[in-house]
């Protein structure tokens, strides 16, 4: 076997670009996931410590390794690790990714390059009022080296810190908890392509309900936003990742970056080295025909990608990460009743289950031309779902 690629952690789009340019694939996991049923896969308690995936991995019974990939936020440093331990190409400094896994590390690294929030770790030990005169309140906690959303609570009172702490007291680690002044702006992803120093590609996206609210019981939906109608914008953007990118030592390879705009301007939130999530990817491929699933595995190898980059969407696609709301009952005709979907994933009635970080119990894709009358879509979705009478 000299075509063997090893994937930390499983995504369905990063197998399928692997198997498409003609990979032997094989997964290392924390996590069993259904789609891995008659798939080679290895299974690890943790992908973020690289002794055991390397154990793991000097364990497997083949000769030749073309290379180490990885679309899981837990699987960047241990990958570069990898790849620096046995040679492979790809990216091997393993320093420079933490500066992508450490939010905390993340500012300090691009104070004085890009508007962000005020950014320090935080144990229990530190007293809440300490932290108002520091940050203001309310202020935003969360893990310093989390995924999506997961633990990010806004804190507005001493028993909303003190519950937080009660909840995650398990890790006590100094540099686990990170703390940051909220700020109040709408929120947008940047999402594109990074190679040889230079930003190849980039698509915004829009969110329609702030991811941390999910936490809350709310609805994740966004949507792409196209140069044509926001030109201004996406020249500012273009230049804000260039200079965030640049000063984070990115390589190669596909950037998910999440970013505020008010009035004040834009700012920095975080970055990660790896396609993103909530299907992003997939709505970009449809709005754009291109594949950053396949930029990222052929960049993760060294290899060039060499697909099209259009600079503009044929058309625009938005998804909703759909809750299953106690009380409501909801089919799948219902929805194809109710809206023009390209896409819905549900389980008709009460067997639907909300589950993750966002409470997804399915997805639904829609489109429009205009970028209004997509917004005023998803929100009629988001009601639907909501509040249909059961």
């Amino acid at each position: 076997m000299n075509n063997t690629v090893i994937v930390l952690g499983y995504r369905e789009g990063i197998a399928n670009a692997l198997i498409r340019q003609g990979y032997q694939v094989i997964h290392i996991v924390s996590k069993f996931k259904p789609a891995l049923s008659g798939t080679e896969y290895y299974m690890v308690k943790d992908l973020e410590d690289a002794q055991e995936v390397l154990r793991c991995l000097l364990n497997l019974p083949i000769q030749t390794i073309k290379g180490i990939v990885t679309g899981n936020e837990d699987g960047v440093f241990t990958a570069a690790v990898l790849r620096d331990m046995l040679q492979l190409p790809g990216s091997k400094d393993y320093r420079s990714t933490l500066y992508f896994r450490d939010k905390c590390l993340q500012k300090q690294r691009l104070a004085q390059v890009v508007p962000h929030a005020h950014c320090r770790y935080v144990t229990r030990d530190v007293d809440y009022s300490q932290l108002v005169v520091e940050v203001g309140s309310p202020f935003i906690i969360k893990p310093a080296n989390g995924m999506g959303s997961f633990a990010t609570t806004a804190i507005s009172s001493e028993f909303d810190y003190e519950t937080y702490f009660r909840q995650y007291k398990e890790n006590l680690s100094c540099v686990a908890y990170v703390v940051e002044n909220k700020i109040t702006a709408s929120e947008f992803i940047a999402d594109g392509i990074w190679s040889d120093g230079k930003l190849r590609w980039l698509s915004i996206c829009q969110y329609t309900t702030p991811p941390m609210q999910c936490n809350e019981g709310k609805t994740l939906a966004l949507q792409i936003m196209s140069r044509k109608d926001f030109a201004e914008f996406y020249e500012q953007i273009n230049a804000f990742c260039l200079c965030a990118l640049t000063q984070l030592q990115a390589p190669d390879g596909v950037f998910h970056l999440e970013l505020f705009k008010n009035d004040e301007g834009i700012f920095f939130n975080e970055c990660a080295l790896r396609p993103a999530g909530a299907w992003v990817p997939e709505i970009i491929t449809l709005s754009y025909g291109v594949d950053l699933y396949a930029a990222h595995t052929l960049l993760s190898l060294e290899q060039p990608d060499e697909q099209p980059l259009p600079h503009y969407p044929s058309q625009l696609f938005a998804i909703v990460l759909l809750r299953a709301i106690p009380g409501v009952s909801l089919t799948r005709q219902d929805f194809y009743q109710n809206f023009d979907l390209v896409e819905l994933d549900w389980t008709d009635g009460e067997q639907a289950e909300s589950k993750g970080i966002y409470g997804r119990a399915g997805y639904a894709i829609i489109k429009h031309e205009h970028h209004q009358t997509l917004m005023e879509n998803v929100n009629k979705l988001i009601v639907f779902t909501e509040y249909k009478n059961a």
